[in-house]
């Protein structure tokens, strides 16, 4: 008699019901959706991760229409197929989809996610006093540092920003060699940890990207204002022009403008994250909507070589067949110039960026963001265990 095949690794069902949930607490509250805890759900093969469940309201799911839980299914099922390896380095970047849930009547409700890890966490001060707690964003990275400072956010020096450009062209890069566009890129939806040991990035809210061959699962993807491709750009103005010239312009004109206006392909996933890049490298006051690329191709010039800086520029391109892949980004940023003082991805454990040295950055007394100053030790994180 043959013996028994070999055994299937446990995976996380595709859909739960509500009532398989547990507890649920209220995390946060968006325009789309509700994000709770499930601090009792244990799903197998993924350990002893800690999940959300998002719930989308019913705006939400109208607009997505009756092929919501097909689609949402899809997003499931895109992770449960990338060999174990793969899906490794997948889940240590990006929050995807685990599992649908459907609600009472057996419709599609919302999503299982995994918790955010706890080091990409920040207790951010408010003007009136207390703090509030939540994801390090990296559009925290665009402004002055005197607002960082005052917001009780660490300084990030040049060489770690570079390195979490670096992080932050791998994870879209990956995302692109599987066929997926990310659409709706922006400084909310990557978050970061400014470790300097090792700083570190994750890709989050993520439903609304799609998978090529797939439409998008709530019908199309968004452009975050002041993020869109120029494509878009030239799309919204001729939508504009043409309701302006009539009073019923054709209705098939503008379907094809909005559908312009819509589009989202890896091309313009790469003028983003070019964008991403000029707001992370040009910091100060209005770099969240910066578009000059001058500023930062010089230090890309400077610390990496001209390929960076020429990728820069062919990233801005009207033309979306001009412009590079992430591919290429990602293999110019592992390359530093030589003779540059940016430091190798790896330093010492406890070597701390020169500008959180720096006395006019503390806030409450010798305490920055997560970062506390430990005499003979220097700046450890809050949490970590004081060495002996």
């Amino acid at each position: 008699m043959a013996g028994p095949g070999p055994e299937r690794e446990m995976t996380a069902p595709l859909e739960l019901t509500l009532g398989q949930l547990g507890r649920l607490d209220e995390l946060a509250r968006g325009g789309t959706a509700t994000v709770f805890l499930a601090p009792e759900l244990r799903l197998p093969g993924l350990g002893d991760e800690r999940f959300v469940y998002k719930k989308y309201n019913e705006a939400t799911k109208q607009g997505a229409g009756p092929s919501l839980g097909t689609g949402l299914s899809n997003f499931v099922r895109f992770r449960e197929r990338l060999p174990e390896e793969q899906r490794e380095a997948w889940d240590a970047r990006i929050i995807w989809p685990v599992s649908v849930v459907l609600d009472d009547s057996g419709a599609a409700d919302g999503v299982i996610m995994r918790l955010i890890p706890e080091r990409y966490f920040q207790e951010f001060t408010k003007r009136a006093g207390g703090v509030n707690r939540k994801p390090r964003e990296v559009e925290t990275l665009f402004g002055d540092d005197v607002t960082s400072a005052r917001k009780g956010l660490a300084g990030v020096d040049l060489p770690a920003r570079i390195r979490l450009i670096r992080a932050i062209a791998a994870a879209y890069g990956m995302m692109h060699k599987q066929n997926v566009v990310v659409g709706d890129i922006s400084g909310r939806n990557i978050i970061y940890d400014p470790d300097p040991a090792r700083p570190s990035i994750m890709v989050v809210d993520v439903d609304s990207a799609r998978i090529k061959g797939n439409r998008a699962v709530f019908g199309m993807q968004p452009h975050t204002p002041n993020w869109q491709p120029p494509e878009a750009l030239l799309a919204s103005t001729a939508l504009q022009r043409a309701s302006r010239s009539s009073p019923s312009p054709p209705v098939e004109m503008l379907d094809r403008l909005r559908s312009r206006w819509a589009i989202q392909t890896t091309a313009t996933d790469v003028y983003k994250f070019a964008l991403m890049t000029v707001r992370i490298l040009s910091n100060g006051r209005g770099g969240a909507v910066s578009r000059d690329p001058a500023r930062a191709r010089g230090v890309l010039k400077a610390r990496i070589g001209d390929t960076a800086a020429d990728l820069l520029d062919a990233s801005f391109s009207d033309d979306a067949k001009q412009r590079p892949t992430m591919r290429d980004w990602y293999d110019a940023l592992q390359h530093r110039k030589p003779g540059s003082k940016t430091p190798s991805p790896r330093v010492a454990a406890d070597e701390t960026p020169a500008a959180e040295k720096s006395s006019t950055l503390l806030a409450n007394g010798h305490q920055v963001g997560q970062w506390v100053w430990v005499e003979g030790q220097g700046w450890v994180r809050r949490n970590s265990r004081p060495r002996p």
